[in-house]
């Protein structure tokens, strides 16, 4: 069906700071410290993004979508008893702007880029518009309730669909036609409609190549303490007990049916190999081998991932509720870059509970665009797939720096970096459930392990490396870091491959796990508002590459916007001789081309002088605030 959204695995089928801190490296016992020097007002910055003129832009206004007459007509409508607006405030918003809005009995829904709300208010809207900053007040339209790909529907197409209401929770409805959908759309309580997901499959080199021998190693960091969640297939037998794979003995916190009724087994093979990639501890241990293990099986009776709930806020909640504060996901839905309503769950999630929460980038590639959903959450670890070392199996394995060409590649559909880090995905050896056919595999090795590959593979071993870098933060820098924090580290210690900055096919880099453990770092210790700034130094040494990473668990975006960055932050470095650099900006004179549409945003020095840096971290627009953020620094 044309439109239709598939939710699939991620594996290619075998047919186919604190005020101060100071950080010690072990290896060269330097010491590199970072000086918080307070909050001012981004008034007195010597630099910063200039305010452009904006309004609220639609997902359907950029979408070269063929609207009937007749049902643009009804899309256009305004009922007379319409409570839901569009608030465009002038420019960026003030905390005192927003609580302005809400002093009026407003229910503030959304945020649209640039500078919108979408409100709900029963009162007269003059109101509203006698407010300082509002420029103009104007109804909700059904048009921007109805995602773009439902508007190519027939009139008596039989539609499978998810509501999100203004109280955004999810509803599964059927409709028959657009016709239904559009005059659904003209509920009051109506936030958004879009296609409902059709979940399906689809389809210890590697420790060195990404560091995790160095964690074990040289730092004792096993994942000692941590509980990694695993939503897949199933986990070998499904029983917690002597039948149970070897790898996973005595390392199982929970095992939960979600598919099928009080079964968790693995007839498939997937679930069983990621699981083993993140923790195995046996003949072939994986990143954490002393972590914990929380597993969700979510495989239906027909081989679908049924076992999904419509809001994944449920399955991390109960992951929560286990003990697990990691996530890891190798399933998605090939939506081309899109963000979906799932998407906006994880986001939602992690922005009120401290879960890393990762999810592979999809097996859509070469081509750009092709990054899968939930992948496409801004607060996400999205991880994208290079070659393994495995020569013997020829082209696909023999140059850990090549992407794997199945490997979903960015942008997002609004132009975001995804994904986010990339890790070997090719050939990866782990644990073989003993009910799954040797077709689910690409290779075998014995009866308890076998190789599978794709963005699938890849994304465990990031997990397992979170368990480890998580450790480390906790045992031995005394502090519980926020998921942004991991994944700036994990940004800030990442490896070019060659193909530089931006980019949409490694995104920041492969996974290089010694580096991110000697990070100086902030761990949200302070928040922002519009029109702030936080200002940091620290010393450099010549001839050090320098990378600063800035990571911001963002407000969940909307899905009807053209783009969802809701709290825009800004990095801006200022060099011992005044060069300044703003965050994401790679090209000369690195300070004039701002980024609004990332929640990362890096400055990468090959060659710094010797001397003090400042950064700034600038709030330019913060709509849903305050806002925290986290810092990593790598020299």
């Amino acid at each position: 069906m044309k439109g239709k959204k598939r939710v699939v695995l991620s594996v290619v089928a075998s047919a186919a700071i604190l005020a101060s801190v100071m950080v010690s490296s072990p290896t060269s016992g330097a010491d590199f410290q970072v000086n918080f020097n307070g909050v001012k007002s981004l008034e007195n910055a010597s630099l910063a993004k200039p305010v452009s003129s904006g309004e609220a832009s639609f997902l359907v206004d950029t979408e070269n979508i063929n609207i009937p007459k007749g049902i643009q007509k009804k899309l256009e409508a305004v009922s007379k008893n319409n409570e839901l607006y569009i608030v465009q405030f002038t420019g960026p918003i003030s905390e005192e702007e927003r609580k302005g809005l809400e002093s009026l009995g407003v229910s503030i829904l959304d945020y649209i880029p640039d500078y919108a709300f979408i409100v709900q208010y029963s009162g007269a809207t003059k109101n509203i518009s006698s407010l300082h900053s509002v420029e103009n007040v104007q109804p909700f339209l059904p048009l921007y309730k109805i995602d773009p790909a439902l508007l190519t529907k027939g009139a008596s197409q039989l539609v499978q669909a998810v509501i999100l209401n203004t109280k955004h929770e999810n509803k599964n409805m059927k409709f028959n036609g657009l016709d239904e959908i559009v005059q659904y759309a003209a509920n009051n309580e109506v936030l958004y409609i879009s296609p409902k997901p059709e979940y399906e499959l689809m389809n210890d080199v590697a420790r060195g190549i990404v560091k995790a021998d160095v964690a074990q190693n040289n730092y004792g960091l096993y994942g000692q303490g941590q509980v990694v969640a695993v939503a897949d297939t199933g986990l070998d037998t499904g029983r917690n007990d002597s039948s149970m794979h070897e790898a996973f003995r005595g390392k199982i916190t929970a095992l939960y049916a979600l598919g099928r009724t009080n079964n968790a087994n693995d007839p498939n093979g997937h679930g069983t190999h990621v699981a083993g990639s993140v923790l195995g501890n046996a003949l072939n241990k994986g990143m954490a081998p002393q972590a914990n293990l929380v597993f969700q099986s979510i495989m239906d009776s027909s081989g679908g991932l049924g076992g999904l709930p419509s809001n994944l806020n449920t399955l991390f909640s109960q992951a929560w509720n286990a003990g697990a504060r990691i996530h890891t996901n190798s399933w998605g839905a090939p939506v081309n870059g899109a963000y979906t309503a799932n998407s906006r769950q994880v986001d939602e999630y992690v922005r009120n509970n401290d879960m890393t929460v990762l999810f592979a980038a999809g097996n859509e590639g070469p081509n750009s665009g092709t990054i899968s959903a939930p992948g496409t959450a801004k607060n996400a670890i999205t991880v994208g797939a290079t070659e393994n070392y495995r020569p013997s199996f020829g082209s696909i394995a023999d140059n850990p720096n090549h992407i794997a060409q199945f490997s979903s590649r960015g942008a997002t559909r609004d132009g975001r970096i995804k994904p986010d880090v990339t890790a070997p995905g090719t050939f990866i050896l782990s644990a073989r459930s003993s009910l799954a056919p040797d077709s689910s595999f690409w290779a075998n090795y014995n009866s308890k392990y076998a190789y599978m590959g794709g963005t699938s593979m890849a994304t465990p071993i990031v997990a397992g490396n979170v368990a480890q870098l998580r450790e480390h933060f906790i045992k031995n820098r005394g502090i519980t870091p926020k998921p942004s924090l991991i994944k700036a580290a994990l940004i800030a210690g990442a490896t070019d491959v060659g193909l530089g900055y931006p980019s949409g096919d490694q995104g920041w880099g492969r996974v290089t796990l010694d580096k991110s453990l000697n990070v100086a770092y902030v761990n949200e210790a302070t928040a922002l508002t519009t029109g702030q700034k936080a200002t940091y130094s620290f010393q450099t040494q010549a001839g050090k590459p320098l990378k600063i990473s800035l990571v911001w668990t963002d407000a969940p975006g909307s899905t009807t916007a053209s783009y969802t960055l809701v709290n825009d932050l800004d990095l801006v470095i200022t060099a011992p001789n005044g060069q300044k650099y703003v965050g994401n900006d790679f090209s000369y004179p690195y300070d004039n081309n701002w980024d609004g549409r990332n929640n990362v945003e890096n400055v990468f020095i090959n060659a710094p002088q010797s001397g003090t840096y400042t950064i700034e971290v600038q709030a330019y627009n913060v709509p849903s605030g305050p806002q925290c953020f986290s810092l990593a620094i790598v020299h």
